[in-house]
């Protein structure tokens, strides 16, 4: 048949790209997910260390002052956790998002509460740039399934948060052309398949340079992560050493305890501040 060839090609090529599109999604997710780990053993560590220092009798201005920007990032944190899962919840409840169709990547009900989590710890910010947790009512209603469902629908499902690729990190991109999927394009008339050809490989072009969107975010995440793993193994060092502190008077301790402890108070508002830092 006219362009059958044509056409079959233009498949294929898709299919390839789709494959490589599918799996940095899974890399991602993954990347995700070991961060999201990470911050949370973070977590732990701060609050051990919030409390070593705590049982120090004495200690500076300075270290109280650190201390209140400590729990002020792990609440912050804490409250997208829990602004993930009411949102979650309430998407799944309301039936939101259920029908945001094969073009939009996934929908609302296709993510675990864990992996909105995740999502919003990662990336923090709704498709138009605005910072989620400065929203409320419908807007951040809105926001939040924008991200959750895959990016902002308006825009045909494009899954992007803060003009970076977040798209169907809980499965599959369900990518179409003109409403037909690529399993169906061999059903269509011959009579379309130059037409068709071209807009196969169109859509071919669009997820590749998703694609290669969401492999720079996934090297963003790897270096949040690393530089989190590193701060967390300079602090186990210091942590070691200190704990012989507790409960001592912070003026009766030698200069040298007292620069460890400085030192450790301010590697851990670091960690405690990357907590926040989110994929761009």
């Amino acid at each position: 048949m006219l362009f059958s060839k044509a056409k079959k090609e233009a498949i294929e090529i898709h299919e390839r790209v789709s494959n490589k599109y599918s799996s940095t999604v899974a890399n991602v997710q993954e990347k995700c997910e070991t961060l999201y780990t990470k911050r949370q053993q973070s977590i732990i560590k701060i609050e051990e260390i919030e409390k070593l220092i705590n049982n120090i009798a004495n200690t500076p201005k300075e270290f109280k002052r650190s201390l209140t920007l400590i729990e002020t990032e792990l609440i912050k944190f804490r409250e997208t956790e829990s602004y993930a899962v009411e949102t979650y919840q309430n998407a799944v409840k309301s039936g939101a998002g259920m029908a945001v169709g094969v073009g939009a990547g996934v929908t609302t009900a296709s993510l675990a509460p864990t992996a909105a989590i995740w999502v919003a710890t990662t990336f923090g910010t709704a498709s138009t740039g605005t910072a989620i947790s400065t929203l409320s009512g419908a807007a951040a209603s809105k926001a939040a399934l924008a991200w959750l469902g895959g990016g902002a629908l308006s825009a045909g499902g494009a899954g992007m948060a803060g003009g970076k690729a977040l798209l169907a990190l809980a499965g599959p991109i369900g990518w179409t052309i003109a409403g037909i999927s690529v399993a169906g394009f061999t059903f269509v008339h011959a009579k379309n398949n130059k037409k068709l050809s071209k807009e196969i490989i169109e859509e071919a072009k669009e997820i590749n340079l998703t694609e290669a969107e969401l492999r720079k975010t996934g090297e963003f995440i790897s270096n949040i992560y690393n530089e989190t793993t590193l701060l967390m193994s300079n602090i186990d060092m210091q942590l070691d050493k200190a704990k012989q502190l507790n409960g001592n008077i912070y003026l009766s301790l030698s200069n040298d305890e007292r620069l460890l402890l400085g030192a450790l108070v301010n590697n851990t508002l670091s960690l405690a501040e990357i907590l926040n830092k989110i994929a761009e």
